[in-house]
């Protein structure tokens, strides 16, 4: 039943995904341009950012070897730009030099935060991340054969 309801979830993330990349064209076109268009265009783009930005940094697919806490620490300092941007072109906040410090310590302190607990829960389930990829490495060549 949990994985029938976060299959729901999922899909209903992709549904709405794709119902605002098909309807923000025309809300643009017949409303024209307004503070929450441009915020909910942010946002998506934001979305998309820090989408291909994790899988960049930890689907394996272009980096190939690469230690957890580096993978971490390039997604944080790549995305905090990226997100900042959307949010500085989409008028998230205001747009002097204080706000952008703010959402820079801000995010990282609150990545910092939320990475340390994952690690700890990570590695009270499954004996942290490396132990985890060498294993999933080992059944991915095995299933290879």
């Amino acid at each position: 039943m949990k994985r029938f309801f976060g299959r729901v979830v999922v899909t209903a993330c992709v549904v709405f995904t794709a119902i605002m990349v098909a309807s923000l064209p025309f809300a643009y076109a017949f409303a024209g341009p307004s503070e929450g268009l441009d915020m909910s265009v942010g946002m998506l783009v934001a979305a998309f950012a820090a989408a291909l930005l994790q899988r960049f940094w930890f689907s394996g697919h272009i980096l190939k070897r690469m230690r957890y806490a580096v993978r971490l620490a390039g997604f944080a300092l790549t995305a905090a730009p990226a997100i900042y941007l959307c949010g500085w072109f989409a008028g998230w906040f205001p747009r002097d030099i204080e706000y952008a410090v703010s959402f820079f310590a801000i995010f990282l302190v609150l990545f910092a935060v939320i990475s340390i607990g994952y690690t700890i829960y990570f590695k009270r389930v499954a004996g942290g991340y490396q132990e985890a990829l060498e294993a999933y490495r080992r059944r991915a060549a095995d299933e290879k054969r």
